[in-house]
């Protein structure tokens, strides 16, 4: 019963990866480029759609498992110390590549005038992503 619920814990994360990936992705491409042609901003809105109910569903399911996990007899085999171990390093990669990104920006405004608005959304993107798939690499085994 443990692997199945750590099995299903890693499908949900790994589904909620590819969704934030697809939804922000394509929002931040809707916004940085300002398409000509109807059609290329239709299907770029459809893909961002499509990652946007990727994303939410498997956000409800996942909280809907940790919460069924947390009241349930299993929960300390679940969330042991190498799994908070995992979510804080998650969270500092996360935190490493968001420091990283605004450097990096900060670096380039010296030399071009950038959008505040897409430096923020980069950033958010960068570093919710990396924290993502940080934590899918450490919840693989």
């Amino acid at each position: 019963m443990i692997e199945q619920l750590d099995k299903a814990r890693y499908n949900l994360l790994k589904w909620l990866t590819i969704g934030w990936g697809i939804w922000f992705g394509s929002y931040i491409l809707g916004d940085l480029i300002h398409y000509e042609v109807i059609l290329i901003d239709l299907f770029s809105s459809l893909v961002g759609l499509t990652g946007f109910v990727f994303f939410i569903v498997n956000l409800q399911r996942y909280i809907r498992l940790s919460s069924k996990v947390k009241y349930s007899c299993l929960n300390g085999a679940l969330n042991n110390e190498m799994h908070l171990l995992y979510k804080y390093k998650s969270a500092y990669i996360g935190f490493k590549v968001l420091l990283a990104t605004i450097v990096l920006f900060f670096i380039l405004s010296l030399f071009n005038q950038i959008p505040a608005k897409a430096v923020c959304e980069i950033t958010i993107y960068c570093g919710v992503l990396s924290s993502l798939i940080a934590g899918l690499i450490y919840n693989r085994d």
